[in-house]
Protein backbone atom coordinates (compact mmCIF):
# COMPACT_ATOMS: atom_id res chain seq x y z
CA UNK A 1 0.00 0.00 0.00
CA UNK A 2 1.38 3.42 -0.93
CA UNK A 3 2.25 6.12 1.56
CA UNK A 4 -0.48 8.28 0.00
CA UNK A 5 -3.17 5.68 0.70
CA UNK A 6 -1.84 5.20 4.23
CA UNK A 7 -2.07 8.95 4.89
CA UNK A 8 -5.59 9.15 3.50
CA UNK A 9 -6.77 6.14 5.47
CA UNK A 10 -5.30 7.53 8.69
CA UNK A 11 -6.91 10.93 8.20
CA UNK A 12 -10.28 9.53 7.17
CA UNK A 13 -10.48 7.15 10.12
CA UNK A 14 -9.51 9.89 12.59
CA UNK A 15 -12.10 12.28 11.16
CA UNK A 16 -14.92 9.73 11.20
CA UNK A 17 -14.03 8.91 14.80
CA UNK A 18 -14.51 12.59 15.67
CA UNK A 19 -17.74 12.72 13.68
CA UNK A 20 -19.20 9.87 15.76
CA UNK A 21 -18.46 11.86 18.92
CA UNK A 22 -19.68 15.22 17.67
CA UNK A 23 -22.77 14.41 15.60
CA UNK A 24 -25.99 12.55 16.28
CA UNK A 25 -26.82 9.31 14.47
CA UNK A 26 -29.21 11.14 12.15
CA UNK A 27 -26.61 13.78 11.39
CA UNK A 28 -24.00 11.12 10.66
CA UNK A 29 -26.34 9.42 8.20
CA UNK A 30 -26.96 12.70 6.39
CA UNK A 31 -23.27 13.53 6.40
CA UNK A 32 -22.34 10.19 4.83
CA UNK A 33 -24.70 10.89 1.96
CA UNK A 34 -23.14 14.33 1.47
CA UNK A 35 -19.47 13.27 1.44
CA UNK A 36 -19.81 9.90 -0.31
CA UNK A 37 -19.64 11.13 -3.95
CA UNK A 38 -16.16 11.68 -5.36
CA UNK A 39 -17.23 15.22 -6.28
CA UNK A 40 -19.97 16.10 -3.76
CA UNK A 41 -22.74 18.42 -4.84
CA UNK A 42 -22.09 21.91 -3.51
CA UNK A 43 -25.79 22.52 -2.84
CA UNK A 44 -25.96 19.36 -0.71
CA UNK A 45 -22.93 20.53 1.27
CA UNK A 46 -24.50 23.93 1.84
CA UNK A 47 -27.83 22.39 2.87
CA UNK A 48 -26.19 20.22 5.54
CA UNK A 49 -24.10 23.16 6.71
CA UNK A 50 -27.22 25.28 7.12
CA UNK A 51 -28.66 22.63 9.44
CA UNK A 52 -25.86 23.33 11.95
CA UNK A 53 -25.75 26.23 14.39
CA UNK A 54 -23.46 29.17 13.76
CA UNK A 55 -21.74 30.75 10.75
CA UNK A 56 -22.67 28.46 7.88
CA UNK A 57 -21.49 28.90 4.29
CA UNK A 58 -24.65 30.78 3.36
CA UNK A 59 -24.80 32.90 6.55
CA UNK A 60 -21.16 33.90 7.19
CA UNK A 61 -21.55 36.77 4.70
CA UNK A 62 -24.18 39.26 3.74
CA UNK A 63 -23.73 40.83 0.30
CA UNK A 64 -20.21 39.27 0.23
CA UNK A 65 -19.25 41.04 3.47
CA UNK A 66 -18.54 39.21 6.72
CA UNK A 67 -21.28 39.49 9.33
CA UNK A 68 -18.86 39.48 12.27
CA UNK A 69 -17.35 42.25 14.37
CA UNK A 70 -13.96 43.42 13.11
CA UNK A 71 -12.42 42.42 16.46
CA UNK A 72 -13.20 38.79 15.60
CA UNK A 73 -11.73 38.85 12.09
CA UNK A 74 -9.05 36.23 12.86
CA UNK A 75 -11.75 33.82 14.03
CA UNK A 76 -14.30 34.18 11.25
CA UNK A 77 -12.25 35.23 8.22
CA UNK A 78 -11.08 31.62 7.60
CA UNK A 79 -14.71 30.51 7.26
CA UNK A 80 -15.21 33.10 4.54
CA UNK A 81 -12.43 31.40 2.57
CA UNK A 82 -14.17 28.06 3.10
CA UNK A 83 -17.42 29.54 1.83
CA UNK A 84 -15.77 30.75 -1.35
CA UNK A 85 -15.08 27.14 -2.34
CA UNK A 86 -18.82 26.63 -2.71
CA UNK A 87 -20.35 29.99 -3.56
CA UNK A 88 -17.93 31.76 -5.91
CA UNK A 89 -18.34 32.07 -9.66
CA UNK A 90 -15.66 29.37 -9.96
CA UNK A 91 -17.73 26.80 -8.12
CA UNK A 92 -17.53 24.32 -11.08
CA UNK A 93 -13.81 23.92 -10.23
CA UNK A 94 -14.94 22.05 -7.11
CA UNK A 95 -16.69 19.48 -9.29
CA UNK A 96 -13.93 19.21 -11.91
CA UNK A 97 -10.82 19.09 -9.71
CA UNK A 98 -12.03 18.96 -6.11
CA UNK A 99 -8.86 17.33 -4.76
CA UNK A 100 -6.94 20.57 -5.42
CA UNK A 101 -9.14 22.35 -2.87
CA UNK A 102 -8.83 19.79 -0.07
CA UNK A 103 -5.69 21.05 1.67
CA UNK A 104 -6.85 24.68 1.62
CA UNK A 105 -10.27 23.77 2.97
CA UNK A 106 -8.77 21.80 5.85
CA UNK A 107 -6.28 24.53 6.68
CA UNK A 108 -8.88 27.32 6.66
CA UNK A 109 -11.33 25.24 8.74
CA UNK A 110 -8.59 24.53 11.26
CA UNK A 111 -7.57 28.18 11.50
CA UNK A 112 -11.07 28.89 12.79
CA UNK A 113 -10.44 26.55 15.74
CA UNK A 114 -6.87 27.72 16.27
CA UNK A 115 -8.02 31.35 16.49
CA UNK A 116 -10.76 30.47 18.97
CA UNK A 117 -8.31 28.61 21.21
CA UNK A 118 -5.86 31.53 21.05
CA UNK A 119 -8.67 33.88 22.03
CA UNK A 120 -9.75 31.70 24.95
CA UNK A 121 -6.21 31.47 26.33
CA UNK A 122 -5.05 34.97 25.31
CA UNK A 123 -2.08 33.33 23.59
CA UNK A 124 -2.21 35.01 20.20
CA UNK A 125 1.26 34.02 19.00
CA UNK A 126 1.21 30.28 19.74
CA UNK A 127 0.35 27.54 17.23
CA UNK A 128 -2.68 25.39 17.96
CA UNK A 129 -0.83 22.53 19.67
CA UNK A 130 0.99 24.84 22.08
CA UNK A 131 -2.05 27.07 22.65
CA UNK A 132 -4.15 24.02 23.48
CA UNK A 133 -1.74 23.15 26.30
CA UNK A 134 -1.90 26.61 27.83
CA UNK A 135 -3.08 26.45 31.44
CA UNK A 136 -5.96 28.87 30.89
CA UNK A 137 -7.21 26.89 27.88
CA UNK A 138 -7.02 23.59 29.77
CA UNK A 139 -8.98 25.12 32.63
CA UNK A 140 -11.73 26.64 30.47
CA UNK A 141 -12.23 23.94 27.81
CA UNK A 142 -13.94 20.78 29.04
CA UNK A 143 -11.82 17.63 28.86
CA UNK A 144 -13.91 15.95 26.13
CA UNK A 145 -13.70 18.93 23.78
CA UNK A 146 -10.02 19.39 24.60
CA UNK A 147 -9.25 15.80 23.62
CA UNK A 148 -11.26 16.14 20.42
CA UNK A 149 -9.30 19.22 19.39
CA UNK A 150 -6.03 17.51 20.31
CA UNK A 151 -6.98 14.55 18.10
CA UNK A 152 -7.70 16.94 15.25
CA UNK A 153 -4.43 18.86 15.58
CA UNK A 154 -2.27 16.35 13.69
CA UNK A 155 -4.59 16.64 10.67
CA UNK A 156 -4.19 20.42 10.75
CA UNK A 157 -0.42 20.07 11.05
CA UNK A 158 -0.31 17.75 8.04
CA UNK A 159 -2.37 20.21 6.02
CA UNK A 160 0.10 22.99 6.85
CA UNK A 161 3.44 21.22 6.74
CA UNK A 162 3.38 17.71 5.27
CA UNK A 163 3.83 17.24 1.52
CA UNK A 164 5.40 13.79 1.65
CA UNK A 165 2.66 11.98 -0.27
CA UNK A 166 3.47 10.36 -3.63
CA UNK A 167 4.35 12.71 -6.51
CA UNK A 168 1.34 14.34 -8.23
CA UNK A 169 -1.11 12.99 -5.67
CA UNK A 170 -3.06 14.61 -2.85
CA UNK A 171 -2.65 13.85 0.83
CA UNK A 172 -6.32 14.47 1.57
CA UNK A 173 -9.45 13.16 -0.10
CA UNK A 174 -12.51 15.29 -0.76
CA UNK A 175 -14.21 13.29 1.97
CA UNK A 176 -11.43 14.26 4.39
CA UNK A 177 -11.77 17.95 3.55
CA UNK A 178 -15.53 18.05 4.02
CA UNK A 179 -15.38 16.05 7.24
CA UNK A 180 -12.67 18.37 8.59
CA UNK A 181 -14.80 21.41 7.76
CA UNK A 182 -17.87 20.02 9.52
CA UNK A 183 -15.85 18.81 12.51
CA UNK A 184 -14.47 22.33 12.89
CA UNK A 185 -17.94 23.83 12.55
CA UNK A 186 -19.22 21.70 15.43
CA UNK A 187 -16.11 22.26 17.56
CA UNK A 188 -16.45 25.99 16.92
CA UNK A 189 -19.99 25.95 18.30
CA UNK A 190 -18.67 24.35 21.50
CA UNK A 191 -15.98 27.02 21.87
CA UNK A 192 -17.96 30.21 21.13
CA UNK A 193 -19.34 30.53 24.69
CA UNK A 194 -15.80 30.38 26.06
CA UNK A 195 -14.32 32.98 23.73
CA UNK A 196 -14.46 36.69 24.36
CA UNK A 197 -16.34 37.42 21.13
CA UNK A 198 -17.51 40.85 20.09
CA UNK A 199 -19.81 39.16 17.57
CA UNK A 200 -23.32 38.10 18.54
CA UNK A 201 -23.42 34.51 17.26
CA UNK A 202 -27.18 34.78 16.84
CA UNK A 203 -26.60 37.05 13.83
CA UNK A 204 -25.76 33.94 11.82
CA UNK A 205 -29.21 32.48 12.47
CA UNK A 206 -30.88 35.33 10.58
CA UNK A 207 -31.30 36.20 6.95
CA UNK A 208 -29.68 39.42 5.82
CA UNK A 209 -31.73 42.45 6.75
CA UNK A 210 -31.92 45.61 4.67
CA UNK A 211 -29.33 47.42 6.80
CA UNK A 212 -26.75 44.70 6.12
CA UNK A 213 -27.49 44.73 2.40
CA UNK A 214 -26.67 48.44 2.10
Amino acid sequence: MSDEVDFMKEHTEALWSLVTELFSDDEQERLRAVVEPKAPDADAVISFDDSLDGPSISHINCNRSGRYAIEDRDIFRPLQYCAMNFTSDKRPDWRNDPEWHTRDLIEMSSLHIESLIKNIGSVLHLPLGAALRNAIVKRKVDSTTWKQIEAFTHIYNDAKHNFSQAKDTHMFSVEDALLAYFVCRRLGSKLYPLADLATDIKIFEKECDEAEKM
